[in-house]
């Protein structure tokens, strides 16, 4: 009897306007943006991702974190990269990877250390091939690089470092473009998607750095003032995993003083609200 009263209710009300224009608003539609990167998830892994985030999970978490994106064209293949940044990649390998008793070389020192006749499992081989492009795609953002021009705006990012005290700080970066490299681990062939940075320098004084600030409150302005051209040295930090990208950045010019003489211009680091590394 419910069910009869229902679809006679149903059925008086089907010729209402009303109702209809009412339903289209409720009606459920396909995602889109950057919430379209999780459709492809079942509800099992959305709840472990929830826990993992909320630290419910009592194991440990190993393994490695997959790309969550696309490497877009054009893609330079078979690309040499330059000796410097190699020797940095081989650094960040033997870094990441410290928990194996293998130790990665280049073939030009494994030769003139004199290390053929060593246990051939000891050392690996890092070769000096990538492949290289200027932008990827992180769900519905576009990442740019210096080697893509017109998406050179883009190129600017923040990420995460862990400091000598164990704090966590954000900085701020140009980078210079993104490339895969496949390297033989004992488990196999592994490839790693990367991304070539120069990270800007902080200025010398906290005050200066967090001068939009209100009175002495740190934490009421999330605009930074860093070294307008100073870059650190190429090091093993210049290599990071893309998925490490915390964020874009939008970089302006920032002038303290008012007399020119005395004014100095600092690059003001202004984030953008859009946080993919956490």
């Amino acid at each position: 009897m419910q069910n009869y009263k229902i679809d006679n209710l149903v059925s008086i009300q089907q010729n209402n306007q009303n109702l209809i224009d009412g339903l289209e608003l409720i009606k459920p539609r396909q995602t889109s943006g950057s919430l379209a990167a999780y459709d492809g998830f079942e509800f099992e892994e959305l709840l472990r991702f929830r826990k993992m985030f909320c630290h419910e999970l009592e194991d440990t978490i190993t393994g490695s974190e997959s790309f969550p994106g696309e490497i877009l064209t054009p893609i330079n293949e078979q690309v040499d990269l330059p000796d410097d940044v190699f020797k940095c990649l081989i650094t960040y390998y033997n870094e990441a990877y410290d928990d194996i008793n293998v130790e990665f070389i280049s073939m030009t020192d494994f030769i003139e250390q004199g290390l053929q006749n060593e246990v051939s499992n000891q050392y690996t081989i890092v070769q000096p091939k990538i492949n290289q492009c200027g932008r990827i795609r992180v769900a519905a953002e576009i990442f740019g690089s210096v080697l893509a021009p017109r998406y050179k705006k883009n190129s600017h990012i923040l990420a995460k470092f862990i400091q000598s005290n164990n704090l966590t700080e954000l900085f701020p970066g140009q980078v210079q473009y993104y490339f895969e490299h496949k390297l033989r681990l004992p488990t196999g062939v592994k490839t790693h998607r990367l991304a070539y940075v120069r990270w800007y320098l902080p200025v010398d004084d906290d005050r200066t750095r967090f001068h939009c600030r209100i009175e002495e409150d740190y934490r009421s302005i999330n605009i930074e003032l860093w070294k307008n051209v100073e870059i650190y040295n190429l090091s093993r930090d210049s290599i990071i995993p893309i998925h490490n990208i915390y964020s874009r950045f939008v970089p302006a010019n920032f002038i303290i003083g008012k007399k020119r003489a005395n004014s100095k211009t600092y690059m003001a680091v202004i984030p953008i609200n859009r946080q993919f590394h956490l």
